[in-house]
């Protein structure tokens, strides 16, 4: 049985990780649109820019459909995965490097080609955001999904689970605050 020490400083790392979680989030949530309409393109013309706005939109909404779908083999796969971490420590860490490369990547034009090559542009922006989503995913399915496996007591889990809202709660107001 751990220490009542060791039990405190267990959940104040999950909720460190929680705290990471929901950042990342709320940048996705709240500023990539922004980004999109607002910055990504500003070409003299406007209508090629409404153009590729709507078909940036329109690549997310399928997307965010197509993970309604996705969602479920995720779970399969992170329940199936037995590793010497665990089966859900894999999943955060990969899930959090490659989702987080990807979005600091479509936080970007990706070297002008949506001045220099909007098909290009477009074909790799999906890509990278179909990478993001399954990756942001995984983690999210992860993290959330390791509370039951931190203790059998249901009181316990219920602390943990308030140490982790907590985090998530103090991530997602630092970044619309």
């Amino acid at each position: 049985m751990a220490s009542p020490k060791s039990k405190f400083w267990s959940r104040i790392a999950y909720s460190c990780g929680t705290f990471g979680h929901d950042v990342f989030y709320m940048m996705l949530a709240t500023y990539f649109m922004i980004f999109v309409t607002s910055n990504l393109f500003h070409s003299d013309n406007h209508e090629h820019d409404a153009y590729m706005i709507g078909i940036v939109t329109t690549i997310i909404l399928v997307l965010r459909i197509a993970e309604l779908f996705i969602d479920p083999f995720i779970g399969n796969t992170i329940d199936k995965t037995k590793t010497r971490w665990g089966k859900f420590k894999p999943w955060v860490l990969v899930g959090a490097f490659v989702a987080a490369i990807s979005l600091a990547i479509l936080f970007t034009d990706m070297g002008g080609l949506t001045v220099s090559n909007p098909m290009l542009y477009l074909v790799l922006f999906a890509l990278i955001y179909l990478i993001m989503d399954v990756f942001y995913s995984a983690k999210d399915v992860a993290i959330w999904s390791m509370i039951p496996a931190l203790s059998f007591d249901s009181h316990e889990r219920e602390i943990t689970a308030t140490y982790a809202r907590i985090g998530s709660v103090f991530g997602a107001q630092m970044i619309t605050a």
